[in-house]
């Protein structure tokens, strides 16, 4: 019988202890979930590009960005849940917007509303009324999307807690664009200009997008034009007729086409006319014409931007 009894108080014993280890590991368990959701609650005061504070998510995970830098942020990691998704156009975006709701063009307030963000990111903070509805719905935070590409995502690095990561991806473009520029050894001097066919309209592009690339330290030099008209002007573009090519037109051409029939239409009537036969560029063969989707220093664009340049230029 002592037997018995000792196998009984061992094996209640043994069930005790059981449940204690389980009980442990459920208390470790809320414990984790608890730290979670109080990260999630923290907040910290963020200074806006308009110069005013607001309290912002420290971690927030909930992210509706509004603006055509999607790339940015997919690039960092930022848990994007909304955005319009007619800017994130081009093979570099392909298999990596699954999940992310279209708001559409520049963002429709319901569907906004409707997925609940703990943040937002405005790129098109002109519109006050706007940004006021956006700031019911979560704190808004005004974006400037066409920053060079160093203080861009600087900015985002800031915005999200992710200033080393934003270094990082700096340091690791500008080694990599360093290479390209090493190999495409330009003449000291060399200019180029970026035209941009979008529908019936050409543009001339500034330091800006594909500009922020070709006019690096190590680039192209900018046409004094350029130069003078739009960059000096504060401008991230100008429209330009066809009489005014001979004044922009650099060394080299990069002519970027938007993908529809009324911009192919234009350009094709634009480069066989007269005019453009007269250009430096073009008796040199230096003409690189690509599509419009590659007007960019977005981060998921750069690594393939850097390769389809010397392709463009037939350089090694």
């Amino acid at each position: 019988m002592k037997r018995h009894h000792g196998k009984r108080i061992m094996l209640w014993g043994g069930i005790f202890l059981l449940l204690l280890l389980l009980s442990a590991c459920s208390n470790s368990g809320d414990n984790a979930s608890d730290v979670q959701v109080e990260e999630s609650k923290k907040t910290i005061q963020y200074t806006t590009i308009t110069g005013e504070q607001i309290e912002i998510p420290a971690h927030p995970q909930h992210v509706v960005y509004l603006g055509d830098k999607l790339g940015d942020f997919l690039a960092m990691d930022i848990p994007v849940i909304g955005n319009n998704l007619v800017h994130a156009s081009g093979r570099f975006y392909e298999g990596k917007t699954e999940g992310i709701v279209d708001v559409g063009n520049p963002g429709d307030l319901e569907l906004i509303m409707n997925l609940e963000p703990d943040l937002i990111i405005n790129t098109y903070s002109q519109d006050t009324n706007r940004n006021e509805a956006l700031s019911k719905i979560a704190p808004t935070v005004p974006f400037n999307s066409a920053l060079p590409y160093r203080e861009r995502v600087t900015e985002i690095g800031n915005i999200f807690g992710k200033q080393e990561e934003a270094a990082q991806w700096i340091a690791k473009f500008e080694a990599q664009s360093q290479e390209m520029w090493d190999k495409l050894q330009l003449a000291e001097g060399e200019t180029a200009t970026v035209f941009l066919q979008l529908g019936k309209t050409l543009y001339v592009m500034g330091n800006r997008s594909l500009g922020a690339i070709i006019y690096q330290e190590q680039g192209f030099a900018i046409p004094p034009a350029v130069k003078k008209n739009i960059i000096d002007e504060g401008l991230t573009f100008a429209t330009v007729s066809e009489e005014l090519l001979p004044e922009y037109a650099g060394d080299h051409l990069f002519v970027l086409i938007l993908d529809n029939d009324e911009s192919q239409t234009e350009a094709d009537r634009v480069l066989q006319s007269p005019l453009w036969g007269t250009l430096h560029a073009v008796k040199k063969g230096n003409v690189y014409i690509a599509s419009a989707k590659w007007n960019t220093d977005g981060l998921l664009a750069l690594d393939q931007l850097l390769k389809e340049l010397p392709q463009w230029m037939q350089r090694p």
